[in-house]
């Protein structure tokens, strides 16, 4: 899934713009980290690019089709293969597995042995029927990737993914990130700080600034 952005503008208010003419494309399967301070405008840019926000001015391409022109049947079909993980953990009531199993449901698509693998890889297994509301910052947040992890999105778009992750969890995610792409997937990920697990995966760097690319490198 090739996602370009043509002169994207994006305001929350109709006045103050976060985004900023944003050219950008994300052609490659690879990683891309979008680096910039608080206020940057990265996690508008990532909901932009997940297909969540709908630019003020310009146009979001998607496989070459300008996906907001599209009809809403396909606006879904290609939200389909588009996942996108909130900074701070988002937990609906129920269980654990009820919390990861969630956007499956919805498409009618569970896959248990899926479940199973991505709870048991997170160190879920002895929480799994555990109400979600009692879980620690960490475990919530293993439990928003593992939702994303196993709807296997084309484009995974991670907002401060390694915040409150231990160092455990934190290496299994890098595992993934890279599997995924290895697979020809791409995983946008957001953050305030180029971690050394980061700088070490990355494909590429956008350079965020006041809503402005500042730089766009390819790392490797």
């Amino acid at each position: 899934m090739e996602v370009a952005l043509r002169g994207v503008w994006y305001s929350y208010d109709g006045q103050v713009h976060v985004l900023k003419n944003v050219e950008l494309e994300f052609s490659e399967p690879g990683i891309y980290v979008v680096l910039g301070p608080n206020g940057a405008g990265k996690t508008t840019l990532l909901k932009v690019s997940s297909l969540i926000l709908k630019p003020a001015r310009g146009a979001v391409i998607v496989d070459g089709a300008d996906f907001w022109e599209l009809s809403e049947e396909e606006k879904e079909r290609v939200r389909r293969s588009v996942t996108y993980v909130h900074d701070k953990p988002i937990i609906i009531r129920g269980s654990v597995r009820e919390n990861i199993t969630i956007g499956m449901k919805i498409r009618r698509e569970v896959d248990e042995e899926l479940v199973d693998y991505y709870i048991k890889r997170y160190n879920l297994a002895s929480v799994q029927r555990m109400p979600a509301s009692r879980l620690s910052a960490g475990q919530a947040k293993a439990v928003s990737i593992v939702r994303a992890l196993v709807l296997r999105p084309q484009l995974l778009a991670l907002d401060e993914p390694f915040a409150f992750l231990d160092d455990l969890r934190a290496q299994t995610l890098v595992e993934d990130i890279i599997n995924m792409v290895s697979k020809g997937g791409r995983v946008l990920i957001a953050t305030h700080y180029m971690y050394g697990r980061l700088s070490n995966i990355a494909n590429y760097l956008v350079e965020l600034l006041s809503g402005e690319v500042r730089r766009f490198t390819k790392l490797r």
